[in-house]
């Protein structure tokens, strides 16, 4: 898939997620994207342990569906522990990302510290979800992509539950 991210009214970016721009980024940054997306993948791996424990505590059976309600009743040192795993994708890890898709669209893109100079911003929070649908929708089926973006679109209308607790449960046994 081909896609145009508008940056704002005079800059966007084109990017591919065909499997290419992982072989892009090994060849321009010497190593696998694998350990640049681990921090996403421990935050979200961090949540759905929390909703394991949350639904374990409850005696509910976690289907899809409960999942998102569970999400919500979550302690905030749960979601705390997430948002500091997110924390370790650093800036660079994104431009990168960024970079290597958009060198799978377009072989005339120049190396990335010289592409980056272009933009007068990079807006991450219009780059990172973009970006993170693309990486998820070329790495996975097609239906966990679209379970995937059903739940974390339902997670975005959450609002906080009143039952949340600032104790974090053990995982260690889930």
């Amino acid at each position: 898939m081909i896609k145009t991210i508008k940056l704002s009214k005079t800059e966007s970016i084109t990017l591919s997620n065909n499997v290419g721009w992982t072989m892009e980024y090994l060849d321009q940054f010497g190593h696998d994207i694998i350990p640049d997306l681990m921090p996403l993948l421990s935050s979200v791996t961090n949540l759905v342990a929390g909703i394991a424990q949350a639904a374990v505590e409850s005696g509910e059976t976690v289907s899809y569906k409960d999942a998102v309600g569970l999400l919500a009743r979550l302690n905030s040192a749960t979601i705390t522990d997430a948002l500091i795993e997110l924390a370790g994708l650093r800036f660079v890890d994104i431009v990168n990302i960024t970079w290597a898709m958009a060198k799978c669209a377009d072989d005339d893109i120049p190396e990335p510290r010289v592409w980056v100079r272009q933009f007068e911003s990079f807006p991450v929070d219009v780059i990172v979800p973009e970006v993170f649908n693309m990486v998820l929708s070329g790495m996975a089926s097609s239906k966990n992509v679209k379970r995937l973006q059903k739940a974390l679109k339902e997670m975005g209308s959450l609002k906080p539950s009143p039952s949340m607790t600032s104790s974090s449960p053990d995982l260690s046994e889930v």
